[in-house]
């Protein structure tokens, strides 16, 4: 029980210093390859704990060998032996914003998830990255709508109207010259406090049908009144 995730658990990422961890991740690939057709598999990479395998013997032990500092160089070491990986399987490496942390991998064949808020994606895109935009500001569609108490969803990244999801520019401030780093958008949702199909209607909808509109119409054309007036005629679940 030397770290903690975000959420509570303890010793809950694969210690890179392990070389069995790399047998395991092995089969997994290998089987993945047989059963999706995809150019890209995600890998995850998100919300390793600062301060992660630090107690670790054979952890320390790399880290020395290798010259890495604290837990974001060794993710990072990591990282690159996993995307050697699936180089080896024809394969290209997606995963959340964090894989870019302690120096990240090589931008060549890596599609990151841009989370944490729009800054990230941009600073990714900068960085060589190609991004797809999932902002928990306006794509997360598990946090909360409205600021009455009575309302269902989390809260970290802040309350996500309907009205604002559908205005959100996936572009944002994305300069020129980086635009084509961002290959798409992306709805995200987490049910794990998810209690009903009303539950999960009430949180999904009609902001899926937003992002769905807006996330690829020109900021010009968007009208809030007309998606609103219809909404309510969009099926659900």
């Amino acid at each position: 029980d030397s770290y903690r995730s975000v959420q509570g658990y303890p010793n809950n990422a694969l210690n890179p210093a392990i070389e069995a961890t790399y047998d395991f991740l092995g089969k997994v690939f290998d089987e993945m390859v047989t059963l999706f057709p995809s150019d890209y598999i995600h890998i995850g990479g998100d919300e390793v704990a600062d301060g992660s395998w630090l107690k670790s013997p054979l952890a320390r032990a790399l880290m020395e060998k290798e010259g890495l500092a604290g837990t974001f160089e060794l993710q990072s070491h990591f990282m690159k032996r996993v995307k050697a990986m699936l180089d080896a399987r024809g394969r290209k490496l997606a995963g959340w914003n964090e894989v870019a942390h302690g120096g990240g991998v090589s931008p060549d064949g890596t599609l990151l998830m841009a989370w944490q808020n729009p800054e990230v994606g941009i600073e990714l895109a900068r960085e060589g990255y190609d991004v797809v935009m999932t902002p928990g500001q306006a794509y997360y569609l598990d946090m909360v709508q409205g600021e009455e108490w009575q309302e269902p969803g989390a809260s970290w990244a802040g309350t996500v109207p309907p009205a604002h999801t559908y205005a959100y520019e996936a572009e944002g401030e994305f300069p020129e010259e980086l635009k084509g780093r961002l290959r798409g958008i992306q709805a995200c949702i987490w049910t794990e406090n998810f209690i009903s199909r009303a539950y999960f209607n009430h949180l999904v909808f009609p902001r899926l049908s937003a992002i769905a509109e807006a996330a690829w119409t020109p900021r010009e054309r968007k009208d809030w009144l007309r998606f609103a007036a219809i909404a309510p005629l969009a099926p659900t679940l």
